[in-house]
């Protein structure tokens, strides 16, 4: 009899331990069967068009169920490979900011309002950048203040000039004469070419003055080397109508001159380019002279 009930109670047992396992297979069965179907119906229109687009059905029984052939094709969505074309939809004009908007980015610790205050003011101020621009420079350059009178002084120079005066009883006075003219690079050069000129009687101090250098004289070129003016002239220097008096006036008037600069101390003449020991045999020019010369 004990072995009749054990027996019973192992095969009651074994009983229920295999309609435990039929139960949890079912579950198993019964759980898949539901995720199939919800990834069925989540992905109906994809299944369905791609067996639509396959011709599954049609290839295997000659045709495609009727709820195939009658569904309408939904969007599809379309993988991207490396020889597809990917497509960028652009959005609505109206989503994109116009580049003369300015665009409002709030900083760390600021308030979005704040900001927007701040960036309409700046894009207020900067629509008429031109025009204050242009008047801010013309308002500069009409309040920009005149040159002092030191710095306009540093731009002239003062030459001074030798001319000669002859009295009433005709004896020839040696004169000075200074000008106040424009700065220029060549002082010296510009000096002898002024007095070549003669005196200007337009000038209140050079009145009355006379020059005994022959007209038609020319200054061909001149330099200065070691306080020593090197001196070039035409011919025309060479001939005086009026004679000895008029070479030793002449080469007075140009020596003051030229010794009126700290640079000169002496005048080496030349006529044409050449050393001449005599002016018209009558006047010694070998050798520079100073003013101590004469």
């Amino acid at each position: 009899m004990a072995q009749r009930k054990s027996s019973k109670k192992e095969k009651s047992k074994a009983s229920k331990s295999k309609k435990t396992v039929n139960m949890f297979t079912a579950g198993c069965v019964v759980l898949g069967l539901f995720i199939i179907v919800i990834v069925f119906i989540a992905n109906k229109n994809r299944i369905v068009n791609n067996y639509k687009a396959t011709n599954f059905f049609g290839s295997i029984f000659g045709s495609n169920p009727q709820f195939i052939e009658n569904h309408e094709s939904g969007p599809q969505e379309t993988s991207v490979s490396g020889d597809d074309q990917i497509v960028i939809n652009i959005e609505e004009e109206s989503a994109i900011v116009p580049d003369d908007e300015p665009v409002v980015i709030p900083l760390a610790g600021e308030s979005s309002s704040t900001q927007a205050a701040e960036t309409t003011a700046a894009a207020a101020s900067t629509a008429p950048s031109a025009s204050v621009t242009t008047s801010s420079q013309t308002t500069a350059s009409a309040a920009a203040p005149a040159k002092p009178a030191s710095e306009s002084a540093s731009s002239l120079m003062e030459v001074q000039l030798c001319f000669v005066m002859i009295d009433g009883d005709g004896s020839v006075v040696r004169k000075m004469a200074k000008r106040t003219v424009a700065k220029t690079d060549s002082p010296l050069t510009y000096s002898i070419n002024e007095l070549l000129k003669g005196p200007n009687s337009a000038i209140s101090g050079e009145k009355n003055l006379s020059t005994l250098i022959p007209k038609g004289t020319k200054l061909l070129s001149a330099k200065v080397q070691n306080k020593v003016a090197y001196l070039n002239f035409n011919q025309a220097f060479e001939f005086n109508e009026i004679g000895i008096e008029g070479y030793i006036h002449q080469l007075e008037q140009i020596v003051y001159t030229a010794t009126a600069f700290s640079t000169v101390e002496s005048v080496q003449f030349l006529i044409e380019g050449q050393k001449v020991e005599y002016l018209a045999e009558a006047q010694w020019i070998g050798s520079p002279l100073s003013r101590k010369s004469f």
